[in-house]
């Protein structure tokens, strides 16, 4: 059985726009919101309205590379921002936020032990290609990410012409070890369906990540539409939010 996660970091009202897609598909998803950095935040209303359905994770107070703070301001951030969304879950029903994200995948052995200390049972990273699931719940990795492949964008209409096969440079080598041909590689759209079929055929866990505003920024809803309804009501598959794949493993 292959399970089947996705999750969304920032917390930007965009947010809500996936929350309406995922939930017309009947996929699941963890949203990772920052107190202190989108210019148009979820209203404490949306946070709770989505953890309706949908998980609520926490990505500290301001977005901060948490290898540039000390261990003291890195225990700040992290317990601090568990604390505020668990004061706005708590208005309606007592949740616990349990998942955790590190703010554009940067951590390090202090960042994790802060994450560990504040009583999160795992967070997530930005590293791509993984359909295994790991042991370390600290350390969870992703398969793939809304985002222009294999062709680096500006915007919408503009390309990034000096830096035009960054994406493909960097995530090739890593798709191809996990059995995606290169004639998949023409299109994200193209690229994450192959991803899946192997996924579905020889892997554990299937992780999809974004930002709603980058989303929007490089005209990518027409096609996150068409995977989500690719990936949606497959008898192989079970869809969950990060945390619950975290404690179906644990209780295995």
């Amino acid at each position: 059985m292959l399970r089947v996660t996705t999750s969304w970091d920032d917390g930007d009202i965009l947010d809500k726009r996936l929350v309406d897609l995922l939930n017309r598909y009947g996929v699941k998803g963890t949203f990772y919101i920052t107190k202190n950095y989108r210019p148009e935040r979820l209203s404490d209303a949306e946070i709770r309205e989505i953890s309706k359905t949908h998980e609520i994770g926490a990505h500290t107070l301001t977005h901060f590379d948490l290898r540039s703070l000390s261990p003291e301001k890195q225990k700040g951030e992290v317990a601090e921002s568990k604390k505020w969304l668990q004061n706005i879950l708590s208005v309606e029903k007592k949740l616990d936020v349990e998942m955790f994200c590190y703010p554009k995948g940067f951590y390090n052995e202090s960042a994790v032990r802060a994450v560990r200390e504040a009583g999160f049972i795992g967070a997530r990273t930005t590293n791509l290609g993984f359909i295994s699931i790991q042991s370390d719940s600290f350390h969870m990795n992703t398969t793939v990410q809304v985002y222009p492949f294999p062709f680096r964008k500006l915007n919408k209409e503009k390309f990034y012409w000096r830096k035009i096969l960054e994406p493909l440079r960097q995530r090739a080598p890593t798709l191809m070890a996990i059995g995606i041909p290169i004639l998949s590689m023409s299109s994200w759209l193209s690229m994450a369906k192959a991803t899946f079929d192997i996924s579905v055929k020889n892997g554990e866990v299937f992780h999809l990540w974004g930002h709603s505003w980058e989303i929007e920024k490089y005209g990518m809803w027409n096609d996150l539409e068409k995977f989500i309804r690719y990936i949606a009501n497959r008898k192989e598959c079970e869809y969950v939010t990060n945390g619950e794949l975290i404690k179906n493993r644990t209780d295995e």
